[in-house]
């Protein structure tokens, strides 16, 4: 009697274990991640952002205009950084005004800039120029030393800037950033006239006050980079026909022939009734598929399988 129970309790014990692996299958098959989870690489957009001029609240009073000057010193480190798309504000009214002639019967047609293609800014940096100031300088813009002329002492100079970022679709001051930077050197860069030199040229950034310059709008970009929200690439369809789609990234982004992707209708933001903030964002339902028959360095073609798409229908990797 004991040795059936033993082995009733032995074949409960088997048909609860194979329930387990049963249920434990399952459960993973139902939380199967996408054979390409990272689909992308993780390939991130630059963000498009402009420079708009900044205010002088340094109480530097010179004859350089160190609002535009100083915007310009940042536009051109945030190039050189390669992490941003600028764009040209301050001398908007001038690209305008050149398409504006372009598309005039006196000018040929040959050539012409296509209308429509200028791009949208999505982050406004502005702000102040906090800190402007050099001392023991001979130059009598900020401030006279005897002993510097004389030989003795150091130049020490200080710039700080105090900015904002904007989120241009909202209109709402996303982050804060305050960077400073300090330079200091003997008496004969001390005596360099500051009133003979252009702001921004090649002999402003070799004097303390360029150098200072240097360093705060550097950690200034690099402040900005931390703050500036990351955007990934989604696959999109870029153009569509009666059985076939292009899509928005190809070999840069690691799209395969076979690849099968779902295609949804764009989405929906829930926003609140109060603040108008989004707090949710509905998926599209589903209106197709679609498989990569030909990449492309930049697009892949793929035909419709199934249902329908068209331009702009958000893309899903498919299981």
């Amino acid at each position: 009697m004991s040795g059936r129970r033993h082995r009733a309790g032995q074949a409960l014990l088997l048909l609860l274990w194979a329930g387990w692996m049963v249920g434990c299958s399952s459960f993973v098959e139902q939380r199967q991640v996408s054979p390409r989870p990272d689909y992308g690489s993780g390939k991130r957009f630059k963000p498009v952002v402009a420079v708009s001029a900044f205010e002088n609240k340094s109480g530097f009073s010179g004859q350089w205009d160190l609002g535009s000057g100083m915007a310009d010193i940042l536009t051109t480190e945030l190039l050189d950084s390669d992490q941003y798309v600028v764009l040209e504000r301050q001398q908007l009214d001038s690209v305008l005004g050149e398409i504006i002639r372009q598309g005039q019967e006196f000018f040929r047609r040959e050539g012409r800039v296509n209308q429509g293609r200028l791009k949208n800014v999505r982050y406004l940096i502005s702000g102040a120029i906090t800190d402007f100031t050099v001392t023991g300088d001979t130059s009598g813009w900020f401030g006279y030393s005897t002993t510097v002329k004389a030989g003795g002492g150091t130049s020490r100079a200080r710039v700080s800037l105090h900015l904002r970022l904007t989120d241009v679709e909202s209109g709402e001051v996303i982050s804060s950033v305050e960077a400073s930077g300090t330079a200091s050197a003997g008496w004969f860069s001390a005596a360099v006239s500051y009133k003979n030199l252009s702001l921004g040229g090649d002999s402003f950034f070799k004097t303390p006050l360029g150098k200072a310059t240097t360093r705060a709008t550097h950690r200034a970009v690099k402040q900005l980079a931390a703050a500036i929200p990351k955007e990934y690439w989604h696959p999109r369809v870029a153009e569509a026909g009666p059985d076939m789609a292009v899509i928005n990234g190809g070999e840069n982004v690691g799209v395969r022939v076979g690849d099968d992707f779902v295609v949804r209708e764009q989405g929906r933001d829930i926003t609140d009734p109060v603040t108008g903030d989004v707090i949710e964002r509905l998926p599209g339902r589903v209106i197709g598929k679609i498989r990569v028959d030909d990449v492309q360095a930049l697009s892949a073609h793929a035909v419709i399988i199934e249902g329908t798409t068209y331009r702009g229908a958000h893309l899903e990797a498919s299981r």
